[in-house]
């Protein structure tokens, strides 16, 4: 009896207090009229993309101000404070981060570039670091064997977790997806100097290793249109572009591409085979136009000099138009200048589509 007592007393105990449980709550994206689940400890983007959804975004941390967006309604709680990225007449005018806000309260946020595409919600996987083979004197080809396969978007990234090393470190694929997934993956990754992982990928000391998987992840994808094709890499930033290029080559479509390639030097350039094979399979005119911006100037080098945004008009001038879409990717102050030239040339801005490679010199842990 005494004990029957005592459990009664232990259940109302519970409920008296269930209220202090945090619960989840559910955030609306204006003008799409999408709504989500947005769980305790969750920020709003992460609920997004584990949703499937197609959410804005880059560097997950807080510092490229990619995913900002209005707060309509609703109360958030910023997991690190947005004055660090947000100007003074953005934060009085309710522009939130959304990868840095958990809800208080169900909430309303206007995100006008928001497509509605859905996307493979990111998954945990086991993976085996199984082969690393050199492209350049600082870029490899590193090989993962996953414990199942991965289903993605080409142009997307994973994001690769080592036990000895704090954060994890985002790569995208380098390689066009299959239909059925894939279970070996290749990533394109360069070495950063000061870098922990880079450090020990090219100190040849990850062979072997055993990793964790989250992915796939990002909204750099080729956008369905008839208009030309402009692509520009830099750096390890050109395996999405090599991936995105790869998967629509397979697919008739008939529209025009010029893909450039921006490096230092000669020693610089890699995938050359594979370039070539996308041309060969393209379906449409395609050029391929390498442009270094520190070759000596006694070399060999027959081809363009100087920064990649200084080559976009005279090579592509024919193919600008409206319905011209450009898709950048690499170092930030290469896509900076890419992104104000094709400004100026009368590129309409959601035409262009940008995934900043960043590293610890940005402040973040990021391809290092």
């Amino acid at each position: 009896m005494a004990a029957g007592c005592v459990k009664a007393r232990v259940g109302v105990h519970v409920s008296l207090f269930s209220f202090l449980k945090p619960s989840s709550k559910r955030v609306t994206v204006m003008p799409a009229g999408v709504s989500f689940e947005v769980k305790p400890g969750q920020s709003i983007l992460e609920a997004g993309l584990a949703a499937g959804y197609a959410m804005p975004h880059s560097c997950t941390v807080g510092t490229c101000g990619t995913c900002k967006c209005k707060l309509a309604e609703g109360k958030v709680r910023e997991l690190t404070n947005f004055a660090y990225v947000l100007e003074a007449e953005e934060l009085q005018s309710n522009v939130i981060l959304t990868c840095q806000a958990a809800l208080k309260s169900d909430a309303v946020v206007e995100i006008p570039n928001f497509e509605l595409k859905h996307l493979t919600p990111p998954e945990d996987f086991e993976g085996e670091i199984i082969k690393c083979e050199d492209l350049t004197h600082d870029t490899r080809k590193v090989t993962i064997r996953l414990d199942r396969p991965v289903k993605f978007d080409a142009g997307q990234y994973l994001q690769v977790h080592h036990e000895e090393i704090f954060g994890a470190r985002s790569y995208s694929f380098a390689m066009a997806p299959e239909e059925e997934g894939c279970q070996e993956v290749e990533l394109f990754i360069r070495n950063v100097p000061g870098g922990e992982f880079t450090g020990m990928l090219f100190a040849d000391k990850l062979a072997g290793v055993k990793v964790a998987i989250h992915g796939p992840a990002g909204n750099f994808w080729l956008r369905d249109g008839r208009g030309p094709i402009i692509c520009v890499g830099g750096g390890s930033g050109l395996a999405p572009i090599v991936s995105l290029l790869e998967q629509a080559a397979k697919q008739p479509h008939g529209r025009p591409c010029v893909m450039f390639f921006g490096a230092r030097s000669q020693a610089d350039l890699y995938c050359l085979d594979r370039i070539q094979k996308i041309g060969e399979a393209w379906d449409g005119a395609f050029q391929f136009v390498p442009v270094l911006s520190d070759e000596p100037e006694d070399s060999d080098w027959q081809g363009l000099r100087g920064f990649v945004n200084t080559a976009i008009e005279p090579v592509a001038g024919q193919y600008l138009s409206a319905d011209t879409q450009v898709y950048l990717c690499g170092p930030p102050p290469m896509i900076d200048a890419v992104t104000a030239t094709v400004l100026e040339l009368d590129i309409v801005e959601k035409n262009i589509h940008a995934d900043k490679f960043l590293d610890a010199s940005h402040g973040i842990s990021r391809q290092d």
